[in-house]
C-alpha cells in the first residue's frame, strides 16, 4: 500500500507492507520494521536500534513522537490535493496548539515577549510523554490562554502570536 503526507509542506510518500509480526515500512531508500506493542504504541527499529514510537490519528493529522520528537503529517484530501491543507497550515502559523489533548507541564514563553521560529513554547505532556512544541513562525506572543498544569485540548490554541506585517 502507497501512502503520501504533507509533512512541512513537501509530500512524503511511503510504501507500507503488512508482514506475520508487523509491518515493513518504506521512505524513500529507508526501510523500517513496526511492530505494534500496545494500540497507539510501536516498536520500530531504525537502523537496528529500537526506538518506541507512540502515534495520536485525529481527523486528517497524524502526530507520531519518537523519543520526543513530535512529528506532524498530515493526510490529503480525497481528491490528493495538498494545497488545501498547506493554506490551513499558513493560516495557523500566528496560533500554537497541543499536538493532542494533554497537561500543560511549562510554559516557557510570556505575554509581550519576542520569540523567533522553531523556538521552544511550552511543554505538553500527553499519552505518558513530554512534547515540546516550538513556535511555527517568528513574531510577539499576544495571549496565552492556559496556565501550567491546565488541561488543553486541540481545538483552542495554547498561545496566540502576532507576526510581523512584511
Amino acid at each position: 500500500m502507497i501512502n503520501q503526507f504533507a509533512y512541512n509542506e513537501e509530500t512524503v510518500e511511503t510504501k507500507l507492507k503488512t508482514v506475520p509480526s508487523g509491518f515493513e515500512v518504506s521512505v524513500g531508500e529507508n526501510n523500517y520494521f513496526v511492530s505494534e506493542i500496545a494500540p497507539g504504541n510501536f516498536q520500530v527499529i531504525l537502523n537496528g536500534a529500537k526506538k518506541m514510537v507512540c502515534c495520536v490519528v485525529k481527523g486528517n493529522r497524524s502526530y507520531i513522537d519518537i523519543d520526543g520528537l513530535l512529528i506532524e503529517l498530515e493526510i490529503p484530501s480525497d481528491d490528493g490535493d495538498m494545497a488545501s491543507s498547506a493554506a490551513a497550515h499558513a493560516v495557523a502559523k500566528d496560533k500554537i496548539f497541543a499536538p493532542m489533548p494533554g497537561k500543560i507541564v511549562k510554559l516557557l514563553v510570556k505575554e509581550g515577549e519576542t520569540v523567533e521560529a522553531k523556538q521552544p513554547m511550552v511543554i505538553v505532556e500527553a499519552m505518558k510523554m513530554e512534547n515540546q512544541v516550538n513556535s511555527p513562525a517568528s513574531g510577539t506572543v499576544k495571549k496565552i490562554n492556559f496556565k501550567d498544569g491546565e488541561q488543553v485540548g486541540t481545538e483552542i490554541p495554547i498561545i496566540e502570536l502576532e507576526l510581523p506585517v512584511l
